[in-house]
């Protein structure tokens, strides 16, 4: 409802349209390029059995993708999701010789994927439509190909320099990018 005058035209309403939906992205990615992703169906959940499968597929990857990579060791970051947490999760990361680094309780602001990664990915699909979930899909992996040499290593980098800052503010939250 809306005061107006009498004489007034109505006001104009906004044709809704349904959105395609979200669709749930797990990503691995080192200083080269995307490694791997996974795309969660619909109305799944990911559980510490779920994240187990993706980091025995992750293996896999690293294997055939990063030849000398698993030789040379592996620091995998999480955030603190329960499904990282999980016992069957840590258990599974071990037995597949990565070395799972410890991420502070409540900070947001050390997970690389949510400040380097998505945050430039939600920039650039930003205001688009997609028809469908495929549709979103296709736009996420050629936004992944069409970064630059350095976009991944630069990423990483930060996360260096976040954990610094974080260590000499001797945990505090680090709000804003380096």
């Amino acid at each position: 409802m809306q005061w107006r005058r009498p004489s007034s035209p109505p006001p104009k309403k906004a044709r809704v349209t349904q959105s395609s939906g979200k669709v749930m992205l797990s990503c691995f990615w080192d200083c080269d390029s995307i490694i791997m992703t996974d795309y969660m169906e619909k109305g799944k959940t990911v559980t510490g059995e779920y994240y187990s499968g993706l980091l025995k597929r992750l293996r896999s990857e690293l294997a055939r993708r990063r030849r000398g990579k698993l030789r040379s060791g592996v620091l995998l970051l999480n955030d603190n999701a329960p499904a990282h947490r999980a016992q069957q999760t840590v258990e599974t990361g071990e037995r597949c010789g990565f070395e799972i680094l410890t991420h502070p309780p409540y900070s947001p602001d050390l997970a690389p994927s949510d400040f380097c990664l998505f945050t430039n990915l939600k920039k650039s699909i930003k205001g688009r439509r997609f028809e469908d979930i495929t549709d979103a899909i296709t736009a996420v992996v050629a936004w992944f190909q069409a970064q630059s040499d350095t976009f991944y290593s630069q990423g990483l980098l930060k996360v260096k320099d976040r954990w610094e800052k974080c260590v000499t503010q001797l945990g505090d939250y680090v709000e804003k990018q380096m």
